[in-house]
């Protein structure tokens, strides 16, 4: 099993630094401090000083300790930032509780604490804060004590209060679950992209390594140019010798066979350019040679002629992902067919195995499918991966299942957009 990197704990787990929630707990106590200032001195309501003072007290003590406590850069995550957002709801609903309950205009600020846990926690550690939320709720509709009123209390028919009950439960829950699902899939899709990007800076720098070696080979021709008309030299002076002949010409012909070396070299990494322009058919075929060995054979079906295509790092990737999936998947063929048309250019990948899952269809090219949703050991993310490649090169993918059994996948490009003009004037149009 694969150790997850840091960057897939650090998007599981964002959590939020220790000096951020202390500002935001900051700003809540001045807000709480302020209005029973305003209500109770101000507007001359009744209230309960000793008790209300006592829980904003508690949330000055904690909120001095944990910026006494913490590092300016430390963070909270898991189950340490739940506990905290859980004595925010808990001092939230307590000065609820002896300020009126759900008739205070002040409780819609209970959705406050649960929709920061719904966007930094994970859904283990959101579920019991939802939960308490909702436990809160209950106990300030039920028990909370009176709003102070200016003559007599209004009396509000229990259905008025049994509705605003359901609405400030529906409302706590529904933010709790879609916020937290908006940011699940925000986090997979941009860990799918640190991949995307992993994977292509490292194809990239694959490539790259022809145009070093090319470098290096040129920069070491003069030295081993030198070396070697040394070492003729002495083989002609020397050659015979008796103590150093042997040696002088084993010394001119490693020369000789470095530079063949360093030749060699210089000629693979100049025809692996990867800005190299090339028929749409040697591409596929170069992608096709990349999987080998494979468990079972890939074909490559093209009719002449074939358009001019860029060889670039996401062409190359994505279509060995999508390669690589299908042979996976296959019975007994892989094949890859390239249909060229006036308008349009489009590369399918075709295999003879079981297919897509019909469920599955609809969310292929999302990030992180997970176990559950593809019904393999499979996230999702070559294909994921592979999507985003091509539609950075203006293509688009559809998945489908072939009739006769098998998956499908077609690439497409407009052909104005996609092909490149071949320079030497050698493929005619269609």
């Amino acid at each position: 099993m694969e150790r997850p990197s840091i960057a897939a704990s650090a998007f599981d787990r964002p959590g939020v630094r220790a000096r951020t929630l202390a500002g935001i707990r900051w700003i809540a106590i001045l807000g709480q401090f302020t209005t029973l200032l305003v209500v109770g001195l101000w507007f001359g309501y009744p209230l309960p000083w000793g008790s209300v003072l006592a829980a904003v007290g508690a949330s000055v003590i904690l909120n001095a300790g944990l910026s006494g406590l913490y590092e300016r850069g430390d963070r909270m995550t898991g189950s340490e930032l739940a506990l905290h957002l859980a004595f925010d709801l808990i001092q939230a609903g307590v000065l609820l509780f002896l300020t009126g309950g759900l008739v205070n205009p002040f409780a819609l600020l209970l959705i406050v604490p649960v929709t920061i846990a719904a966007t930094l926690l994970t859904a283990r550690e959101m579920a019991p804060l939802l939960a308490l939320a909702l436990g809160v709720l209950m106990v300030v509709w039920l028990w909370a004590q009176p709003l102070p009123w200016d003559g007599p209390p209004p009396t509000f028919p229990l259905v008025y209060r049994f509705g605003s009950l359901i609405a400030y439960g529906l409302a706590i829950g529904f933010l709790a679950v879609y916020l937290w699902m908006v940011s699940a899939e925000a986090r997979d899709r941009a860990r799918a992209l640190v991949a995307t990007e992993a994977a292509l800076t490292r194809e990239a720098r694959m490539n790259a390594l022809g145009s070093l070696a090319a470098a290096a080979a040129h920069e070491l021709g003069g030295p081993l140019g030198s070396i070697s008309l040394i070492a003729h030299s002495l083989e002609e002076q020397l050659g015979d010798d008796p103590d150093f002949g042997e040696d002088i010409r084993l010394l001119a012909a490693e020369a000789a066979r470095s530079r063949r070396i360093m030749k060699g070299i210089a000629t693979r990494a100049e025809a692996e350019d990867p800005f190299a322009v090339l028929p749409l058919e040697v591409l596929l075929l170069e992608v096709a040679e990349s999987v080998k060995p494979s468990r079972v054979p890939v074909k490559v079906v093209a009719a002449a002629p074939q358009p001019m295509v860029q060889r670039s790092p996401e062409l190359l990737h994505a279509f060995n992902n999508l390669v690589s999936n299908a042979v996976r998947h296959a019975g007994t063929e892989v094949r890859m067919e390239a249909i060229v048309t006036p308008s349009e250019i489009r590369v399918a990948v075709l295999d003879d195995g079981f297919g897509f899952p019909p469920d599955l269809l609809p969310r292929l090219g999302e990030p992180m499918l997970g176990p559950t949703r593809s019904k393999s050991d499979s996230t999702g993310l070559g294909v994921f991966i592979a999507t985003t490649l091509i539609e950075r090169t203006g293509g688009r993918l559809s998945f489908s299942n072939r009739p006769e059994g098998g998956a499908r996948v077609d690439v497409r490009w407009p052909r104005e957009e996609f092909e490149v003009n071949d320079p030497q004037g050698a493929i005619q149009e269609q």
